[in-house]
């Protein structure tokens, strides 16, 4: 079964961090499986179809830039696409999908931890990401997430670069790291 969902996290750092596809599924939904030390993803297989964010500058006058650097795939170049803004009323503002031949442009499983693209959201930015995923059914090995503190079959979601870093915040989801 495909579900198609659009998450959204807040951003805690202005650290340009990588998403892969193993962060993608946490994000997505997880289920504890050992008290305390793991969880795992219920997606299978992920696919990213786009990335937005919003963010707001820390005081009038004050720059702030956000973007998304897309990993090429073959002979694709990494493209990058950022927006900067000086103003309190209109945020800098990235939406854009994988470009053709990107590594995101394509399915991936989700114990892939190659990076699908770079993003780049100041501290308060909103994210959202638009998700595809295929439920795990015993196609392949689930993937199996580290984490500091969990319930054994309690339902998490993640943060969208993973629980080592957790710089992208579930917003009004159950989470942990």
């Amino acid at each position: 079964m495909e579900i198609r969902h659009q998450f959204r996290f807040v951003s805690t750092s202005g650290t340009a961090t990588p998403i892969s596809a193993l962060t993608l599924a946490g994000s997505a939904g997880t289920v504890g499986i050992a008290i305390n030390s793991a969880v795992v993803a219920i997606a299978g297989s992920i696919k990213l179809n786009r990335v937005d964010i919003w963010s707001p500058p820390a005081s009038q006058g004050a720059a702030v830039t956000c973007s998304v650097d897309w990993v090429g795939y073959a002979n694709s170049p990494n493209r990058e696409v950022s927006d900067t803004s000086v103003s309190v009323t209109t945020p800098a503002k990235v939406s854009c999908s994988p470009p053709p031949m990107s590594l995101a442009a394509f399915w991936q499983t989700v114990t892939t931890t190659t990076a699908l693209c770079t993003i780049t959201a100041p501290p308060g930015s909103i994210i959202d990401i638009y998700l595809a995923y295929i439920l795990n059914d015993d196609d392949e090995t689930g993937a199996v997430i580290t984490v500091a503190t969990a319930t054994f079959g309690a339902f998490y979601f993640l943060a969208a670069d993973g629980p080592a870093t957790n710089r992208y915040t579930p917003v009004s989801l159950t989470t942990t790291h």
